[in-house]
């Protein structure tokens, strides 16, 4: 029975005049519901896909409070041919005998519609025969018989007319990439009338004469030479034919971000002595581009960048690009703003960076990169130290196949935190002058790098299908030239699905682990910049930019725990117990807790998850998000407790500007109270007008009135205290303003 095509065709012919009697004896109304009885083989997503007839759904997620519901217009002609859609359907996938029935259920002007699905059993391929193998090399008939064990259509599968085309295409795309440019394949089947559910697959090769890449003919191409594009071609001429290989070399010629057009083409018809001529069209872009933006959010308050790349550097197709970047513009004066509360002292101070980044698109091999770059750097994180760095790197990377990458790479980078002792003692514990000169004094971090990138989705802004896995890892000790030994991995994963038109269902997981090389209780341990931190507009949302994790809490002594206002002390401690360790901090804590100032500690393993649904608002521009993102950071390994992940649920708004997404989110905080240490620091006699807080000064065995005392730089422990966010719905809510998406 090989020809099947009479019958497709007749039951195309009855679903399209059936379409078109459907046009012309429309019924609208209401169907409320459509149902498959009976169906096993098949998915219900699938059956819903291979009808025109929808039901009455919601396209938004304000379907949850009652509104905008969608309803379909229907008619019973519509339904019919429905029923002549899905025995197309199972015949093409092998389910030659199903029935189906349609029983409808009316009530006013709405409608229940049941398809009642008899499968039937299907006809299974017994045999899939390579007809042609004799005519190929011994090298070509060993790939042919492997293709043969990973075509779809297999011998025990149900004859999917389906699976039965694909193969076809992959045997005759085996057959172009060994060589046969000129190679047709031609299939068949036989189903005997004394076995009316055994099928043999026949597919008759027909490979002709294999042949070898000629010279390539470069045309189009002014500024970059001929040599350049054939040196990124993944073939050289007298290869075997390979069509996976002419994709792969426009492919990289792609790559190299010059052209704006490319084609590689086979003259298959001019085909000559064994030899296919081939023509490369390059034809460039603008080789010169200059890029400004700027931006608005509540983690960098104003910022702007500005790039100029030149991507025929020297010739050769080599990129060059000059970037800078500054952040905190304007940070205080949109320190009052509600969204812009992390603008405090000195972590409000600009910030910025400026690099130089170069790179040689070839590099041994089409698909090797090699970069080089120096880089100029302040970076201000909030409540914990400002860096500044100088340095640079090289890298090598090696393309996959599309979207899949691997790189390795050297980053020396000479690096100085800028911060009060306080801080560096609260953050870090390197309360000792010595260490704390390590952090402050320039030092060198110098770790090897590696990564892995595999990007699957369809957009760079806002992707709806596909996924993105990254892996990042760092390597570092004195053998690197680095004064700090750690070892880092980050990892990210995140996932794009649509499962309705303009619903997006979006997901992220993203873990990470980092461990001080060094002995326990030697050297510094985990370099500050190298711990993670959480929270903040692209992580878990319901809490403030890095503060989600260990903290710390700290207090001014002299201002908030001894002085005395005219309703009494603040603190009602006498200097005497706040040096001792003795002043109790809890009652305060509940009654006044703006007194206190959190400080991030970060931590050595992080765990952050986020959960996103994107739908429609209003047109393409607006569109709104529903999450729920989650996550914690643990100080070590031995303390990790999933039970300690913090929940955040919230809303928000994207703007589909020409710069891209504008965000707003809102989270909402749902922490329990912790049992934070307090800090503070010890008080002394206040010494004379321009000298130092002496330490030998330090208040013991009498009161002292507050005007009489000053802090000094010696840290003192007050215990611990429950701390927690405000006890009101408001004062849990955390607002994000940014660009672009979250994930």
């Amino acid at each position: 029975m090989r020809r099947w095509l009479g019958g497709v065709a007749v039951a195309c012919s009855l679903v399209f005049c059936a379409q078109d009697a459907t046009a012309q004896r429309a019924d609208p109304g209401t169907l409320e519901s459509i149902r498959f009885e009976g169906a096993a083989s098949f998915p219900e997503p699938l059956l819903r896909a291979a009808i025109i007839s929808n039901q009455s759904s919601c396209r938004f997620i304000f379907c949850l409070f009652g509104m905008g519901k969608r309803e379909e217009r229907y008619d019973e002609i519509g339904l019919n041919s429905d029923q002549l859609r899905l025995r197309l359907f199972y015949y093409e996938r092998g389910f030659r005998e199903t029935k189906v029935s349609l029983d409808t259920l009316r009530s006013e002007r709405e409608l229940a519609a049941t398809f009642t699905i008899e499968e039937g059993r299907p006809v299974r391929v017994k045999e899939v025969v390579l007809n042609g193998l004799d005519e190929l090399d011994d090298a070509a008939r060993h790939a042919l018989n492997q293709a043969r064990g990973r075509l779809p259509l297999q011998s025990g599968a149900p004859l999917s007319l389906i699976d039965y085309e694909f193969s076809r295409d992959s045997l005759l795309n085996r057959l172009h990439n060994l060589g046969y440019a000129r190679a047709e394949v031609l299939g068949g089947y036989e189903i005997p009338r004394d076995a009316p559910y055994d099928a043999t697959v026949n597919y008759d090769l027909y490979p002709g004469e294999r042949v070898r890449f000629g010279e390539p003919r470069i045309e189009g191409n002014a500024l970059v030479s001929d040599a350049v594009i054939r040196r990124m071609l993944d073939f050289q001429p007298g290869d075997y034919y390979s069509r996976d290989a002419i994709l792969r070399s426009q492919r990289n010629l792609f790559g190299l971000d010059v052209f704006r057009n490319v084609q590689v083409r086979a003259a298959v018809d001019a085909i000559e002595g064994g030899v296919v001529p081939i023509v490369v069209e390059a034809r460039e872009g603008p080789v010169n581009r200059l890029r400004v933006g700027f931006g608005l959010s509540s983690a960098e308050f104003g910022n702007a960048e500005g790039r100029w790349t030149a991507r025929n550097f020297l010739g050769g197709a080599r990129r060059l690009e000059i970037r800078g970047r500054v952040a905190n513009v304007f940070a205080a004066n949109l320190a009052d703003l509600p969204l812009f509360e992390n603008a405090q002292p000195p972590f409000d101070v600009l910030s910025g960076s400026f690099t130089i980044d170069f790179t040689q698109p070839w590099f041994f091999d089409p698909a090797n990169t090699f970069g080089a770059g120096l880089l100029v750097e302040r970076r201000s994180i909030p409540d914990v130290f400002v860096r500044n760095a100088q340095g640079g790197y090289l890298t090598v990377s090696r393309a996959l196949y599309p979207g899949t990458s691997i790189s390795l790479a050297y980053r020396p980078e000479r690096t100085r935190l800028d911060a009060e002792d306080l801080i560096f003692c609260v953050s870090f514990v390197t309360c000792e002058s010595a260490a704390i000169r390590v952090l402050r004094e320039p030092h060198w971090l110098a770790p090897l790098g590696a990564s892995f990138v595999q990007d699957r989705s369809n957009s760079l802004f806002a992707p709806t299908r596909g996924h993105i896995l990254r892996v990042d890892a760092e390597y570092a000790t004195g053998g690197t030239g680095s004064a700090f030994s750690y070892a880092r991995v980050l990892g990210e994963l995140s996932l794009y699905r649509e499962p309705f038109r303009g619903l997006v269902f979006a997901s992220r997981l993203r873990p990470g682990w980092a461990r001080s090389m060094n002995e326990p209780g030697q050297g510094l341990g985990l370099h500050p910049q190298k711990r993670f931190f959480a929270g903040g507009p692209n992580s878990v949302r319901g809490l403030a930019q890095y503060r989600l994790g260990p903290k710390l809490l700290t207090i001014n002594a002299v201002r908030d725990l001894i002085a005395v206002d005219s309703g009494g002390a603040f603190g009602g401690c006498t200097a005497q117990a706040v040096n001792a360790g003795t002043c109790d901090v809890s009652t305060l804590a509940t009654r006044e807790p703006g007194r206190f100032e959190v400080r991030p500690v970060g931590g050595a393993i992080s765990l952050e998850g986020n959960v996103e649904l994107r739908f429609p608002v209003w047109g393409e521009k607006l569109r709104g998000a529903a999450f729920m993102d989650f996550g914690q950071v643990w100080s070590e390994a031995v303390d990790v407790r999933l039970s300690d992940l913090v929940w955040s649920p919230g809303a928000g708004l994207r703007y589909f500007s020409p710069i891209g997404p504008i965000r707003i989110d809102v989270g909402y905080n749902t922490q329990d109270a912790e049992r934070l240490t307090v800090l503070t620091t010890k008080v002394c006699e206040r010494p004379a007008e321009g000298q130092p807080c002496d330490p030998a000064s330090i208040v013991e065995g009498r009161d002292y009135p507050a005007s009489q005392l000053e802090n000094t730089r010696i840290l003192t422990s007050l215990g611990t205290t429950n701390w927690k966010v405000g006890p009101s719905f408001w004062e849990r809510l955390q607002f994000h303003f940014s660009i672009g998406q979250a994930f």
